[in-house]
């Protein structure tokens, strides 16, 4: 009798252990699959998906001026500017771009190289933040979404010269570093997170007006309703990350001369009054549409946000870290619908944070995941009573994989097959055909990086009325700059955002200019290079 048994146990033991290790074996080779494919959407076809544009070129302006000039500023044909891209995204994304410009030479690849780096730590950054919150299963399924949701368009903004995935880096790692010890952080815990945090602002601003009303908000939601954590894990956190970005505010102030900063402050204001602080009615119904639509999680975020805000109710550790995590989703989306001017990408860190929550919901319908296949056919052949409920966790799961596999489709095939290189045939045909000292007008600043000419840059504050022309029904810029006019350039280069606002009207470029050359695809895309009727 106890050899039977002992036999029984060890055939348990045995089946076990099989089991163990066909179950570690299986998450070792979906981890080396999920590796494979984020390093594929992450490098395949680098320098042709996205293609290069106006925001993008701005920004490679900086590190290939510090390169070239030792000069941190933007540059145009009358020399350097201090505005612009040097304001709109901060040296944690130019200087590591500059010194790899430094050490393996300029070019595009060279950049997106580092902004893939930034990418990558972005999602593990992600991960440990999910994986704080809910386990490996959740943290899993957080990051699929994240990685492929094209609400988010992570991969897409990753792969470029922006400002968006370094400052979510920065963001989810000090989120992930501040809810794991939570009221346990230390000083020098506490002014780490501090310092990822004000990074994140620092990176991009966009984050500033997310951060600092979420920490606001946390902290007054611990004082009247938590009541479960010291003021100093927000207080402290808080004064690391505004004395972060206000250094580098006063040192841009320092370094630039008096009358730019002062003009840098003005142009802030305007490009605030024209996109980020609009309050416009038509615009409101236009955001809160896209956000409850099929494109945002499969029109889940609007349950999302209201489940998110019920794991956030129990006065206890796990309930406020949901709540500082749906604050920050919420003030996000709520300056996106009400204030902005509704530029998907000012969803960015809002809608981010939403996968966790996306995650979550999903996790608590379908009993972790639990796909329950055995359970089902019992129940389809007699156990009728838990048929609705298998039914339902199949249809959770079915949606939830609906809502991963489409995007994932869709990006693979934007970056297997992307649409023409236009600026890149527009760069090879300016060095072989025009002269370096030419001058030459444009409002396409990806131009200016992808080739060494000389460049006049329509000014940024063109954006600031284009932006008003188009979505505010303001004049159009071109009433209001004459460049071509009185300066009689020898060849003006019309691009896709000098087209969308028509900055060169077409009857004005006709009097003094033909059209030299043409690369086209559909509106408004392409360039056209028009030469001074007295140029060969």
């Amino acid at each position: 009798m106890m050899e039977h048994k002992a036999g029984v146990l060890t055939l348990r033991a045995t089946r076990g252990k099989a089991q163990w290790r066909a179950s570690v074996l299986l998450r070792s080779v979906g981890a080396a699959v999920a590796i494979a494919l984020l390093l594929f959407l992450s490098l395949y076809n680098l320098t042709n998906y996205p293609v290069t544009w106006f925001d993008e070129g701005s920004h490679l302006h900086v590190p290939k001026a510090l390169v070239r000039f030792g000069v941190y500023a933007d540059y145009s044909s009358e020399g350097f500017r201090y505005d612009g891209p040097i304001v709109s995204v901060g040296p944690t994304v130019m200087l590591p771009i500059a010194a790899a410009f430094k050490l393996f030479g300029i070019g595009l690849l060279q950049a997106r190289l580092v902004m893939v780096l930034y990418l990558l730590a972005a999602i593990y950054a992600f991960y440990r933040l999910a994986l704080v919150l809910g386990g490996r299963q959740l943290a899993w399924v957080a990051t699929a979404l994240l990685v492929t949701s094209r609400e988010v368009s992570l991969i897409e903004y990753g792969r470029q010269v922006l400002g968006e995935v370094p400052g979510l880096f920065f963001m989810a790692a000090g989120l992930a570093l501040w809810l794991a010890s939570w009221e346990k952080a230390g000083l020098r815990q506490l002014m780490l997170v501090g310092l990822l945090m004000g990074l994140s602002m620092v990176t991009k601003k966009q984050y500033l007006l997310v951060l600092v009303p979420t920490l606001g908000l946390a902290w007054l939601a611990n004082q009247l309703y938590y009541r479960t954590a010291p003021q100093r894990i927000f207080i402290l956190l808080g004064l690391v990350a505004v004395t972060c970005f206000a250094l580098w505010q006063i040192y841009l102030i320092l370094y630039l001369s008096p009358a730019t900063a002062s003009q840098n402050l003005e142009m802030l204001r305007q490009q605030s009054a024209s996109a980020a602080f609009v309050f416009s009615p038509g615009l409101m119904k236009e955001s809160l549409k896209y956000l409850l639509s099929l494109d945002v999680y499969l029109g889940m975020l609007a349950p999302v946000l209201v489940y998110g805000l019920v794991i956030s109710l129990p006065r206890q550790r796990e309930g406020q870290r949901w709540g500082t995590l749906w604050i920050l989703m919420v003030v996000n989306l709520a300056w996106y619908v009400i204030a902005s001017i509704g530029w998907p990408r000012y969803a960015f860190p809002g809608l981010s944070i939403a996968s966790l929550f996306v995650a979550s919901f999903f996790h608590r319908l379908t009993d972790g995941f639990q796909i329950g296949a055995s359970n089902l056919w019992r129940a389809l052949q007699g156990e009728k009573s838990n048929l609705h409920k298998h039914a339902l966790r199949w249809a959770m799961l079915l949606w939830l994989l609906v809502m991963w596999a489409r995007p994932l489709v869709y990006t693979v095939r934007q970056i297997v097959t992307p649409p023409p290189n236009l600026p890149v045939a527009m760069a090879a045909y300016l060095d072989q055909h025009v002269p370096r000292d030419a001058l030459i007008e444009t409002f396409e600043p990806e131009m200016g990086f992808l080739t060494d000419h000389r460049y006049h840059f329509a000014p940024l504050v063109i954006l600031e009325q284009a932006v008003r022309h188009v979505w505010l029904g303001g004049p159009p810029p071109s009433e209001s700059y004459d460049f071509v006019q009185r300066e009689r350039p020898d060849y003006v280069l019309v691009g896709p955002f000098a087209r969308w606002i028509d900055l060169y009207p077409a009857e004005m470029l006709a009097e003094r200019y033909r059209l030299v050359v043409q690369f086209e695809a559909s509106w408004p895309l392409g360039y056209e290079l028009y030469a001074a009727i007295s140029s060969p």
